[in-house]
């Protein structure tokens, strides 16, 4: 991607930097306790064989060996969870952006995604002006996802393919999406606005 000049920019949300450092305590929560349980398997776990489907299994019995197995398996979702929300968007550039050529979106669907103004087909503006709700309507699922990671590719094409559009606010961006709403329309994209709160003279 080419160097591109914003100028109009808004950040990701502290939530979802706070979410990825509770995963990350989370993870290593699991994995202490999965080393602590291990000090207390001598004399209370014992192997056992049992049966499941016509298989015969080799398992350990015993609360030590049953708090390591539940911590085994918080510690393979939250580190999951983590490396998804870590790699889903890039925290170091912003959430939103907008350029003269097009839009920057990094967060939700899309990683450090461009996306020309020729691919919007309308963008909306919905609820209170206190707490302003922008949608996003792409022509092209196609063409909006080039370039994206193939797994988070996938996710997105999924969950575009019915409603081939996106919702901003300000749970997922920190930043004036009223102003980035007006810049769209000053740059001819399509627009229909139905938020409450602002006077027709500021249209």
């Amino acid at each position: 991607m080419k160097e591109l000049q914003f100028i109009q920019v808004a950040q990701h949300a502290p939530r979802i930097k706070k979410i990825i450092r509770n995963l990350v305590l989370l993870t290593l929560v699991s994995i202490l306790v999965i080393i602590v349980s291990r000090f207390f398997y001598e004399g209370r776990v014992h192997e056992a064989i049992v049966y499941r489907r016509g298989m015969r299994l080799n398992v350990e019995v015993g609360w030590p060996a049953n708090i390591n197995a539940i911590a085994s398996w918080g510690l393979l979702f939250f580190s999951l969870a983590f490396l998804y929300l870590f790699f889903r968007q890039d925290l170091k550039k912003p959430a939103l952006a907008v350029t003269n050529e097009g839009l920057f979106i990094n967060q939700q669907l899309f990683r450090n995604a461009f996306i020309p103004w020729s691919e919007i087909e309308r963008v909306e503006l919905r609820g209170h002006i206190s707490n302003p709700i922008m949608r996003l309507f792409f022509k092209d699922t196609n063409a909006v996802l080039k370039g994206q990671v193939f797994i988070l590719k996938s996710i997105a094409n999924a969950t575009l393919k019915s409603n081939p559009s996106m919702g901003i606010s300000k749970d997922e961006t920190i930043g004036d999406l009223v102003s980035m709403f007006d810049f769209m329309k000053e740059k001819g994209v399509p627009v229909k606005e139905q938020m409450a709160g602002r006077s027709k003279n500021e249209n």
